[in-house]
């Protein structure tokens, strides 16, 4: 082979591998500008899917603060209510104590008599009160008679003794087996579903 034939061929080789090499480059830079694309693409996916998982979070934060808030709301609801019917029960307590010996408080004390002997349901019955307060005799006939009037039954009441320790007082079958306890806690506890509703509902209207 000739050096001429040589370089001849060797151009060829050379041109064919410039050919190659360009075509090699270009294909690179398509993947490349492919790959910058894709990875474009993916990162603004992933950007996209981080504001979405970030704007969940935060969702849920705020659902969670809610929450903590509706929790703390109705725990100060409860605290308040408490507090209120605390104070409504100690005003009570003290108020009705205020009223011992008054006209009034006799007159309720019958009544109170009277509501124990319907409860009680005896023909005869024994009444007694605390040592803060005095049972006559005209109050056990008033009480009869209002025993009479509302129910129409005939009760014989009589006075046992100021044994009891609170305020108040309680109705007992003659053997003492069987008792309608009309104390003034008692009757607050006996109220205290209505109390509760009571007490529940003023927080409301304070808001």
């Amino acid at each position: 082979m000739s050096e001429e034939t040589t370089k001849q061929l060797f151009s060829g080789i050379i041109e064919v591998a410039n050919q190659e090499a360009q075509a090699i480059l270009e294909k690179s830079s398509q993947d490349v500008e492919l790959i910058a694309s894709s990875t474009a693409k993916r990162i603004e996916e992933l950007h996209q899917k981080e504001e979405e998982i970030s704007a969940k979070r935060i969702d849920q934060i705020k659902r969670m603060e809610e929450s903590a808030l509706r929790n703390l709301g109705r725990k100060y609801r409860v605290s308040l209510t408490e507090r209120l019917r605390k104070m409504v029960i100690e005003k009570t307590v003290k108020e009705m104590s205020a009223l011992i010996g008054s006209e009034e408080y006799r007159h309720t004390l019958a009544g109170w008599i009277a509501e124990g002997a319907i409860g009680l349901d005896r023909p005869e019955a024994v009444v007694n009160c605390s040592f803060k307060e005095k049972i006559d005799e005209e109050m056990l006939r008033e009480a009869e008679a209002l025993v009479k009037r509302e129910v129409g039954k005939e009760v014989k009441l009589k006075f046992g003794g100021a044994v009891l320790t609170g305020q108040g007082v309680e109705v007992a079958s003659l053997d003492g087996k069987i008792a309608y306890n009309n104390q003034v806690v008692t009757r607050l506890i006996r109220y205290d579903r209505e109390l509760n509703e009571l007490m529940e509902g003023e927080p409301c209207r304070k808001e």
